[in-house]
């Protein structure tokens, strides 16, 4: 008696256990098309399941099988790419105003390229912004640099940066800045990504008036970048150098409209601060651009 009665009360209970319905065909062959954008995959697979209740694990496990399968496909290719593979990056081109210790407008040039590897990831950057008028050039400032991260976990890396800059209408004919240091991104997700470095550095600077000051420096960054829609960029760069000598200050926002897949308008501002120029110059500099870039 007892025993028909545990048997009923299982056949009972099995009867009302909803069973899982496998993941429909055109279910699946939308997360295998959106698979190139973490963003697009989420998405998809949200509306999957609302309309799909009955295959919510089902959805949940291709997405992870999806992941997966990418993260291995990125790190074979990482790990197999040459020294000039792998390479990305945009050119800009365009038009500047300046404000400061000059009052111009002109020509402005910028590249910006870089590289990620297993544990690295390289940057190069470099910009002109020239003004001439009349066979006297009105307004000159070079940049290049490098900078090397090396990923200790997702979050936080080591870094090595190099750079090199003229600006005499600022007051230095040239500069060179190395630096070593640890960043930590506090905010590192597919839309937004914000970052803060901090470490020693080394300045060797030499003034318009012939004065040469090498001395040692902290160095301090903050980036942040912002993916506000599919179509619009927002980026802001802070970086410090402080030393006993001279504190130098810039600061870069820039607002990017993608207007195709190679194309997109940027606008940006530039500040620049010198707590101790040479006499005679201005300690701030602001440069607005306007540019075309092209990726590849």
């Amino acid at each position: 008696m007892k025993i028909s009665a545990v048997l009923g009360a299982v056949l009972l209970l099995s009867s009302t256990v909803a069973v899982a319905a496998p993941l429909p065909d055109a279910v699946g062959a939308m997360l295998d098309a959106a698979a190139g954008d973490a963003a697009q995959l989420k998405t998809v697979a949200d509306i999957a399941k609302k309309t799909n209740p009955q295959s919510v694990a089902e959805i949940d496990a291709r997405v992870d099988a999806i992941n997966k399968a990418q993260a291995a496909a990125r790190e074979e290719k990482l790990a197999n790419q040459g020294v000039f593979e792998g390479w990305s990056g945009a050119g800009e081109a365009g038009g500047f105003i300046s404000s400061g210790n000059t009052n111009t407008k002109g020509v402005a040039l910028g590249l910006n390229v870089s590289k990620e590897t297993r544990q690295w990831k390289h940057s190069l950057r470099g910009f002109v912004d020239y003004q001439q008028q009349d066979g006297v050039t009105s307004r000159e400032r070079y940049f290049a640099g490098y900078e090397g991260n090396y990923n200790i976990t997702p979050n936080f890396y080591a870094l090595l940066t190099l750079s090199w800059e003229r600006d005499p209408f600022s007051g230095f004919d040239r500069r060179f800045a190395q630096s070593l240091g640890l960043g930590y991104k506090i905010v590192n997700t597919d839309r937004l990504k914000l970052a803060v470095e901090g470490g020693p550095a080394l300045r060797q600077t030499r003034f318009t008036n012939g004065v040469d000051d090498s001395a040692f420096a902290a160095r301090g960054a903050v980036n942040l970048d912002w993916q506000i829609n599919d179509q619009l960029q927002f980026t802001q760069s802070g970086l410090v150098f402080y030393d006993s000598f001279n504190t130098s200050t810039q600061a870069i926002s820039a607002l990017t409209y993608k207007l195709s897949d190679a194309l997109s308008a940027r606008a940006s501002f530039q500040f620049n601060s010198e707590s101790n120029p040479p006499l005679g110059r201005k300690n701030t500099d602001t440069t607005s651009r306007l540019t075309i870039v092209y990726g590849f």
